[in-house]
């Protein structure tokens, strides 16, 4: 995607006009900003351990609503693998997650990130791992997605804020 010089015009009114993909570049870097500075200020007051708690709350509360949206508005007869594989690259597009492969077999998917913004934000602050709260991101997103009774196990291997080259999550559906 090629980047405008000028991320903003002013029609002769002295509204603003934005792209599509200058408001989506905006949303994306709120985005991460505001959960890093949510992270950090709970931390500041109530300490670490307590922040990790209430973001793993608050990421999976959010992933449950975000899968419900994307059934109710996109996807409505969601099918494993695909259509948990059109919601990740929605939510990848969403919290600017673009070095990312995923790789199918069966029922397994695995997905390796090496290019995440909030991963760079949380390197660059040094006071959280965002690994704390993935796995429950990815279940809460299928929960949404295919109902609370859809079983699958989410496994976070390895983790770029923990010197591995990569963020690898392993999802395997587990048989009814």
């Amino acid at each position: 995607m090629e980047r405008k010089r000028n991320i903003w015009s002013r029609k002769g009114d002295g509204t603003v006009k934005l792209s599509v993909e200058q408001l989506l570049d905006i949303a994306q870097f709120s985005f991460v900003r505001m959960d890093g500075a949510w992270f950090m200020a709970l931390a500041g007051k109530l300490g670490k351990e307590t922040a990790w708690e209430m973001d793993v709350d608050a990421w999976t509360r959010f992933s449950y609503v975000f899968g419900k949206k994307i059934r109710k508005d996109i996807i409505p007869d969601p099918v494993w693998p695909e259509s948990f594989l059109e919601m990740l690259e929605i939510f990848s597009k969403v919290l600017k997650i673009e070095g990312r492969e995923v790789i199918v077999e069966s029922d397994t998917i695995t997905v390796r990130v090496t290019d995440c913004e909030t991963q760079k934000a949380i390197a660059k602050a040094g006071i959280a791992d965002c690994g704390i709260v993935t796995v429950q991101t990815y279940e809460g997103m299928i929960r949404g997605l295919f109902g609370k009774e859809m079983g699958v196990s989410v496994q976070h291997t390895k983790n770029l804020n923990q010197g591995d080259g990569c963020c690898e999550v392993i999802l395997s559906r587990k048989p009814r």
